[in-house]
């Protein structure tokens, strides 16, 4: 079934989509007038999604919301904003005839997994990653077998169990059941009218939703995952003083996110030039990628590898690019500098994200034009990221208040809080809050202003406490774990004068590292993966490394409850 699957497959989808587009035309131009005199403009609804190796492309469908907001602006849910005509659309599945375009294109197929959500990426197991191997489908195998009705485990394993037994006996089954399923309007769920979890809040309360004890004289009953609040004693307005733990440059401002500060830096610089591409690290979130898609900015990876230390390859570019530049969890910052300085010397336009260096001695370079770092990846705020010009004025900053925002964030930044002292019970209502509020950032306006509270605790924190106290925790789990050969666990070689980590990161071979979390997981300790390389990026890192926690809320209890567990995992891989 080699020969169907790389060759047969493509010049059917080619020949019956180009078929269905040219019959279903006049249909097509009844939809299109139909949703501009009921929903509106665009009639076409654009959102990029991953395809085949997870490269990505943008799908195609015709709207089927309206854009009605409330007294302050914000967006109505999705079911207050789904008409009538819309719900229809959905449910016939009329809106997505549109992509037979992404399939003659050659970004889907006829039959194949569904695209989803680009945020979902980060959340998958190496075996679900498996359905990007093909061509995303219009229809596919789970879609036939319970369409959203099928809990989310189950939609990706039959994902996963199409891309095994791909055959044409299969399509061909697939595509008889769609067309009886459609028809019989059977197992149709609408998005936005039902409870049905997206994937990333759901893969957030699957893994983290248990109870755990408390272990090795651990302060909390876990350890990582979301920040908390612990009262509302900070509620100040704008700082008007540059940080000194910040860069200098002639003009900053303070953003909702990080990804809002880099939307920001592109804007500014749009201004003056037509980017012809972006030359991003292989090593990525796909939320620090997301303005260049969102700004339709060709993106071009160059390699970032770890060996005994981390390894930029930067490579020839074209005129009018920017390139994206960072450093990896706070260490090895002068190796950032020759990197910048290549991009430069080639006539880039260079944003540094200082995020992991930014309370390094050195946590930027004078060669870059912006800067940008999310605060919120350093404590407990809701919102917070920052952009800066070294020369220069920016010429558009985030001008709308943002503290409605972040109401439900803040809740569940309380009742984590309440749940780690023993005042709650479960854990699912904040880990949904949260899994959602980070979820929905994706749609949020990038004029958005950090929001009022942020900048209060932003005020009112010592960051040279906060240097100190991760140095300190850090230098704990380095001693505490020396005694491991390099061939089971490597850790980075750390200036403690000079870097002040985000994490700690550790390598181990894929099998170990997953074995590893798991166990850590366990036991409610909670250590992420930074991060996935995501969307046709070479694949390295992302398979050996394991971010141990070391930030500012925990003790050297805490670092040696993470010391003490990961040689009880040794222990027991051992025997």
């Amino acid at each position: 079934m080699e020969l169907y699957s790389k060759h047969i497959k493509r010049i059917l989808d080619l020949i019956f989509a180009s078929m269905a587009l040219f019959l279903l035309s006049p249909l097509l131009l009844v939809i299109s007038i139909l949703v501009r005199l009921t929903l509106g403009s665009p009639v076409v609804f654009r959102q990029t999604r991953p395809g085949k190796d997870e490269k990505l492309f943008t799908l195609y469908k015709f709207r089927s919301m309206t854009d009605p907001t409330n007294k302050k602006g914000e967006l109505l849910s999705d079911s207050q904003r789904l008409t009538k005509f819309g719900r229809f659309l959905r449910a016939s599945s009329l809106d997505e005839l549109l992509e037979l375009i992404n399939i003659i294109k050659g970004d889907m197929s006829i039959v194949g997994p569904r695209p989803l959500s680009i945020y979902y990426l980060p959340h998958y197991t190496s075996t679900m990653r498996k359905r990007h191997q093909v061509r995303p489908g219009l229809t596919g195998l789970a879609q036939v077998s319970g369409r959203n009705d099928l809990p989310w485990d189950e939609r990706l394993a039959l994902d996963i169990e199409y891309v095994r037994n791909i055959s044409f006996l299969l399509d061909l089954k697939i595509i008889f059941v769609t067309f009886v399923k459609v028809f019989g309007r059977s197992n149709v769920s609408i998005r936005g009218t039902t409870s049905i979890k997206d994937f990333g809040p759901y893969s957030v309360i699957k893994e983290q939703g248990k109870t755990h004890m408390r272990i090795n004289n651990m302060t909390y009953s876990e350890i990582g995952s979301y920040w908390w609040l612990e009262g509302d004693n900070f509620k100040e307005g704008n700082p008007l003083r540059h940080f000194d733990w910040l860069p200098g440059v002639d003009d900053f401002a303070f953003s909702f996110s990080g990804r809002a500060a880099i939307s920001i830096a592109l804007q500014d610089i749009m201004m003056s030039l037509n980017i012809k591409k972006a030359y991003v690290p292989s090593y990525s979130c796909v939320s620090m990628l997301q303005p260049f898609v969102d700004y339709e900015i060709p993106l071009v990876f160059y390699d970032v590898h770890y060996d005994d230390g981390f390894t930029y390859h930067v490579p020839q570019i074209d005129n009018d690019s920017v390139a994206l530049v960072m450093n990896y969890f706070g260490i090895e910052t002068h190796k950032v500098k020759n990197v910048i300085m290549d991009f430069k010397q080639q006539g880039a336009i260079v944003i540094e994200d200082i995020t992991h260096s930014m309370l390094c001695q050195q946590n930027a370079s004078v060669g870059s034009d912006y800067y940008i770092t999310s605060l919120r990846k350093w404590l407990g705020i809701p919102s917070g990221g920052w952009v800066g010009k070294r020369s220069g004025s920016i010429l558009k900053k985030p001008y709308l208040d943002s503290n409605h925002l972040v109401v439900d964030k803040v809740a569940g930044m309380k009742e984590k809080f309440a749940y780690l002292t023993g005042n709650q019970e479960s854990k699912e209502s904040f880990l949904l809050l949260h899994s959602t509020f980070e979820n929905d950032l994706i749609h949020l306006d990038k004029m958005l202003k950090i929001d009022d509270l942020s900048l209060g605790i932003l005020n009112h924190t010592d960051m040279h406490e906060v240097i100190k106290r991760r140095r300190e925790n850090v230098s704990v789990l380095v001693h505490g774990l020396n005694d491991f050969d390099d061939h089971i666990l490597r850790i980075p070689k750390l200036e403690m004068s000079v870097d002040t980590p985000i994490y700690l990161p550790i390598f181990l071979n894929m099998e170990n590292r997953d074995s590893l979390r798991e166990f850590l997981v366990s036991r409610g300790i909670y250590c992420p993966i930074h991060w996935p390389e995501v969307m046709g990026a070479k694949v390295g890192i992302r398979e050996n490394e394991l971010s141990l926690v070391c930030d500012q809320r925990y003790s050297s209890n805490d670092m040696h409850a993470i010391i003490k567990t990961i040689h009880a995992w040794y222990d027991e891989i051992q025997h």
